[in-house]
């Protein structure tokens, strides 16, 4: 039995930097962060002027910085650029250098609307029964909810239902309708 626990305790340790993302910081506040998945590197780190970078192994980079007016802008190394900035009515609004732009505010309900200039709109709101309810203005629904064993259950009005459980080791899996039935 000893031997079964102690082999158990090295494994935790052994394969946790496979299950886990994991971070370094280095005394001149660079941030890497590397993932599991993908092998993935990404640096984040501030330049003298006060923006965020955040560069991969690949050679992306995004900054991330504030201009006089207080809004921020993101930028990448391909020149693309978006806006995020607030309107006196407290609305967030999003533009990017392509001509879109999408809107976000609250309605007196407490709703969340996000609106965009192409005329999509989705509201997303909670139900009487908890449950949070996506509509958009072409008539589609989605309604996510949780039963009884903590699973998060996606049902959209057209008849499509997903399941979204965890397992032993936290992770989610995702099962549909169709999956289990053959469909």
């Amino acid at each position: 039995m000893k031997k079964i626990l102690f082999i158990l305790f090295v494994a935790q340790f052994v394969l946790s930097p496979c299950l886990v993302k994991s971070y370094s910081i280095n005394f001149i506040e660079n941030s890497r962060g590397y993932s599991a998945v993908n092998q993935d590197r990404k640096t984040v780190r501030k330049d003298i002027l006060g923006n965020i970078i955040i560069e991969d192994d690949k050679g992306n980079r995004k900054t991330i910085r504030k201009d006089i007016l207080g809004n921020t802008i993101v930028e990448d190394d391909k020149g693309n650029r978006k806006t995020i900035r607030k309107d006196i009515f407290d609305n967030t609004i999003v533009e990017d250098n392509k001509g879109n732009r999408e809107t976000y505010r609250k309605d007196i309900f407490g709703n969340s609307i996000v609106e965009d200039n192409k005329g999509n709109r989705k509201t997303i709101r909670e139900d009487i029964f908890g449950n949070l309810v996506i509509e958009d203005n072409k008539g589609n629904r989605k309604t996510i909810s949780k039963d009884i064993f903590g699973n998060l259950i996606v049902e959209d009005n057209k008849g499509n239902r997903k399941t979204i459980k965890k397992d032993m080791l936290e992770d989610d899996t995702l099962e549909d309708l169709k999956s289990q039935f053959g469909m």
